[in-house]
């Protein structure tokens, strides 16, 4: 069974974020239909205890040795979500584990040789929901859920069979997931709809599209394995801001884009072969009605950091490198000007 990214159908180009060649697991052996659980229902409805039993049968969860060392399933999902827990801190994961499941488990063939494969499903305290795999030997690696329902959406768009989607109660529904999320963050929204935008694989974070019906928008920054930042939300004129526009939301009035600082330098004939990826807006002196813009470009070793006025403002265009920018609390981050 296939649960990943499929590089051609993922790739994503926006400010550097691509989508990621993701593995798959094997299943396990052990639990046949029909067979007693022994999990109690808890807060979930009838229709959720009925899909997390269907589940739990599909990955074969609970074997024959546990049956006869007298584990229901209960007893094992115990076990899974200790496991996912050491699991999300060793990669490290930005995740509170409160409940889990493995998914699979196998041998797998990577670069020609036979690694041992783990992959459980988590759910965060924070919302988020991840596949979580641990390699041995190898490193650990995680993908959201958010990802592999993208994939999923590529895959029968393309024809292709259909990759496997996170579907442990508190994932399974990913309008719930995003509304949970944007609440926490103080933001109330009715999801009409949500997509993955993308991730940044040198900063281990993905980016989440979420809809509202009153025709608000917000851009969920969240961590993958890697990062262990919190959850961040922005409104998709925020998020423009940065680079990254929202699809299925108004952006509404973004002002100046990254082209249009990087057009300020070539008016002001300063030499600077930057790009999208290497245009970074490091915030704003309200005050002074400046923005302040980090390029890293070639000509400018040192980095380059740009207070470049809005419209209307009084201020001149100034130019530090990072080191001097530092000083007055802007700090460079973009990979190429970072010491």
């Amino acid at each position: 069974m296939r649960i990943g990214l499929t590089t051609a159908a993922m790739v994503i180009a926006v400010i550097g974020f691509t989508g990621a060649a993701l593995a798959q697991g094997a299943p396990g052996s052990g639990l046949s239909s029909g067979t007693s659980m022994g999990i109690p229902q808890g807060q979930l409805s009838q229709d959720q205890f009925n899909q997390l039993q269907d589940y739990a049968v599909q990955a074969k969860r609970l074997t024959n040795e546990d049956k006869a060392a007298g584990k229901t399933l209960k007893d094992v999902l115990a076990e899974d979500k200790t496991a996912a827990i050491a699991l999300a801190k060793s990669m490290p994961l930005s995740c509170d584990v409160i409940d889990a499941m493995r998914f699979a488990a196998g041998p797998e063939t990577v670069d020609g040789k036979t690694v041992n494969t783990e992959t459980y499903e988590a759910v965060c305290t924070n919302g988020m929901g991840y596949f979580l795999i641990s390699q041995n030997p190898g490193k650990p690696y995680g993908f959201s859920c958010f990802a592999t329902d993208a994939t999923r959406k590529a895959d029968i768009a393309a024809g292709r069979k259909p990759a496997e989607i996170c579907r442990l109660p508190a994932n399974a529904n990913l309008k719930a997931v995003a509304s949970k999320m944007l609440t926490a963050s103080g933001n109330n929204c009715t999801v009409k709809d949500y997509r993955w935008a993308g991730q940044n694989v040198t900063n281990h974070i993905e980016f989440d599209e979420v809809a509202c019906d009153n025709g608000q928008g917000y851009m969920m920054i969240v961590a993958l394995p890697g990062a262990t930042i919190p959850v961040h939300v922005e409104t998709c004129n925020q998020s423009a801001k940065r680079g990254l526009a929202c699809k299925l939301s108004d952006n509404g009035d973004i002002g100046p884009t990254l082209k249009s600082f990087r057009d300020t330098l070539t008016k002001n004939k300063i030499a600077c072969d930057a790009t999208d990826q290497t245009t970074h807006v490091l915030g704003q002196v309200a005050a002074k009605k400046v923005y302040v813009v980090e390029f890293a470009c070639t000509q400018m070793p040192k980095g380059l950091v740009a207070y470049i006025p809005e419209e209307g403002s009084k201020a001149s265009l100034e130019l530090v490198d990072c080191a001097a920018a530092a000083k007055r609390g802007a700090v460079c981050t973009l990979p190429g000007n970072k010491k």
